[in-house]
C-alpha cells in the first residue's frame, strides 16, 4: 500500500468516526494549523513529544489539563484502517493531555502512518526507550450509557483534529 493510499484510508476512517484531518505541506504549516485550532482557548501540551517541540511559545498554556480547552499531542503511530491514533507514554508525558480537555489536536508526520493495528503494535514495541504505556484514540469520545442515546464528549474529548505533515512524503 502506498503512502497516499494509507493517507486516504486514514482520512476516510477518521471522518467516519467524526474526527477531522488537516493535511499540511510541512512541519511549519502543521504547527501554524495547530496554533490556529487553539487560538481561542487554553492548551495543555504534550511537551515531551518531538512533534510538538517549538509549540509552547505559541500557545496559551495551562499546566492542569482540567483547566485546558484543548489538549495537543504528538502521535507515535496512526492506524489507517480505523483512523486510530496510538500515543505512547513515559517520563514527562501525561496520559491526561488527550483525554481531559474537550478538544484533542494531534500532530502526525505522514511517516507514522501504518496500515493495521498489528503494524501499530510492532511500531510501538520498537520504540526506544520502550513506552511505559500506550493508548489508542479513535475519534471523539462516545457514550450510549444514558437511555441508549449516543452522546459525544462525555468521557473524553468531543472533538478530535489530526494535523498531518509533510505532504512531500506522499507517493
Amino acid at each position: 500500500m502506498t503512502r497516499i493510499d494509507l493517507l486516504a484510508r486514514f482520512c476516510a476512517a477518521l471522518a467516519a468516526s467524526d474526527g477531522v484531518a488537516y493535511i499540511c505541506a510541512d512541519r511549519a504549516e502543521a504547527h501554524d494549523s495547530v496554533v490556529a485550532l487553539c487560538a481561542d482557548g487554553t492548551v495543555t501540551l504534550d511537551e515531551g513529544h518531538p512533534d510538538t517541540a517549538g509549540l509552547s511559545d505559541r500557545l496559551r498554556l495551562v499546566d492542569d489539563p482540567w483547566d485546558a480547552d484543548v489538549g495537543v499531542t504528538g502521535v507515535d503511530v496512526a492506524v489507517a484502517e480505523t483512523g486510530t491514533l496510538a500515543l505512547s507514554w513515559g517520563p514527562g508525558r501525561r496520559r491526561s493531555t488527550p483525554l481531559v480537555p474537550p478538544v484533542h489536536v494531534a500532530v502526525v508526520p505522514l511517516s507514522r502512518l501504518v496500515a493495521t493495528y498489528a503494524d501499530a503494535i510492532d511500531a510501538l514495541a520498537a520504540l526506544d526507550p520502550p513506552p511505559t504505556g500506550a493508548q489508542f484514540v479513535t475519534g471523539p469520545s462516545r457514550s450510549g450509557d444514558i437511555e441508549m442515546n449516543l452522546v459525544k464528549g462525555v468521557h473524553g474529548p468531543g472533538q478530535v483534529h489530526v494535523v498531518l505533515y509533510p505532504a512531500g512524503e506522499i507517493r
